[in-house]
């Protein structure tokens, strides 16, 4: 991923950056966490170019984050606001039928796309997404450890290390780019909002998490699917929140699989990456194009 070969889109109003590359069936790469936190489409910059060489690939940093605009109202800081936007998106640079691939707070989004925009998901890749299934407090407690330390990178790296298995994935390219972004006005301005806001988002998502897992339940998501699960995820812990999405997806979604990660931690995609592309080419070829 060339991060100086970014662009930009308007998208109903919000100058939205995204990757581009590739051709063949789309692939859209949606990264975690939520409206003023510190990710971006860099996460998938070990993945993008290698999907690239058999996908039309598109990896889009979500409302609030990165470098696309903030939202306009308060209540696109929730979950459905940024759902809205990536479905916005894809219909803006006309993307239909493609494998959706979400990555923790962005496997909720793809699962919920799936459900409210059958369209434009031909498959989706659940990965390591507590949100899907319940709250966690793990970020909480891991910032106000990162408080006590002074130097930005380090703290960076600190914050990203304790939710790994290993290390050598958290780049220093990966920090330098986190870096710029975080130290915008707008970035500060998201992040501002969305501790204000945050007891009205968790309502939404509480709720919100009840009523997709009703409507799995009812068999009402359709494409093939596949959880990604590590083992040693400190965040979104195996026993019990992979077991319990195991157990949401397999027996709900007819043309559905998983694959458990051993020594990888919140970021299998990055800590084994070759194993992961090499998961998600074997799932497309054996569930969607067989």
């Amino acid at each position: 991923m060339d991060i100086s070969k970014a662009k930009y889109v308007n998208v109903n109003g919000i100058n939205t950056r995204y990757f581009e590359a590739g051709s063949g069936d789309p692939m859209v790469l949606i990264h975690g966490a939520a409206a003023g936190n510190s990710s971006s489409a860099e996460a998938w910059s070990k993945n993008f170019d290698t999907f690239a060489e058999k996908y039309h690939v598109y990896a889009f940093d979500k409302l609030g984050q990165g470098y696309t605009d903030n939202p306009k109202i308060n209540e696109d800081y929730f979950m459905g606001g940024q759902i809205k936007h990536a479905a916005e998106f894809m219909e803006t640079l006309g993307i239909s039928d493609a494998h959706l691939i979400g990555h923790s707070r962005g496997g909720y989004m793809v699962t919920r796309m799936a459900l409210e925009y059958p369209n434009l998901a031909k498959s989706i890749v659940i990965i390591d997404s507590a949100t899907l299934m319940e709250n966690i407090s793990f970020y909480e407690e891991v910032a106000q450890r990162a408080k006590s330390i002074s130097d930005p990178r380090e703290r960076i790296h600190y914050s990203m290390a304790q939710n790994s298995y290993g290390t050598d994935h958290i780049t220093d390219q990966w920090i330098s780019g986190i870096l710029d972004y975080t130290s915008t006005d707008k970035f500060k301005e998201a992040q501002a909002k969305a501790q204000e806001l945050y007891p009205a988002f968790l309502e939404d998502l509480l709720d919100k998490q009840n009523q997709t897992h009703a409507w799995i339940k009812a068999g009402r998501l359709k494409v093939p699917t596949l959880v990604v699960w590590s083992i040693y995820d400190p965040s979104a812990i195996w026993n019990p929140i992979g077991i319990n999405c195991l157990n949401l997806i397999l027996p709900n979604v007819e043309n559905s699989g998983m694959y458990i990660f051993n020594k990888s931690g919140h970021y299998p995609f990055r800590e084994q990456t070759e194993e992961f592309n090499q998961a998600i080419y074997a799932f497309i070829n054996s569930k969607v194009n067989s």
